[in-house]
């Protein structure tokens, strides 16, 4: 399998380095993007396998962009850090396949434990679409 990419799409400079160092520094490949245009063309790319989204990037709500960005890759995982903890936007997160939200202030611990997991599902759905999909347990129907 590739590396490990991580997309680090957030609008404050300071918290974007300081998430771009800390999965740096843990052995992951990571980009960052601060415009809308330059995450969706890394995602169309096909290189980023996560996306650390913060919940508004240059005016769009990310519950705006999440969708076209599982349009353009369905098999992109998309955490999404937010400060915001309406049910409805949950509800829409949610049903636009968002991988894990976490709250802000972030907790760099909770955010790699999401990154973790989301590779874990990665790997996962790799194995089932490898050679070997044959040999994975499949949910037989009763």
């Amino acid at each position: 399998m590739k590396s490990k990419t991580i997309l680090v799409a957030y609008q404050d400079a300071l918290w974007s380095r300081s998430l771009s160092t800390f999965f740096h520094g843990i052995g992951y490949r990571v980009e960052t993007a601060k415009v809308v245009s330059e995450m969706i063309r890394q995602v169309r790319d096909g290189k980023m396998d996560v996306v650390l989204l913060d919940d508004e990037i240059e005016g769009i709500k990310a519950c705006d962009v999440v969708p076209l960005l599982k349009k353009i890759n369905s098999k992109v995982q998309v955490i999404m850090i937010s400060s915001e903890t309406s049910l409805s936007l949950v509800r829409r997160l949610r049903g636009a396949g968002i991988f894990y939200q976490a709250m802000k202030p972030v907790d760099p611990e909770e955010i790699k434990a999401a990154v973790e997991c989301a590779f874990e599902k990665i790997e996962r759905e790799y194995l089932k679409e490898g050679f070997f999909s044959f040999l994975i347990p499949q949910m037989v129907p009763a």
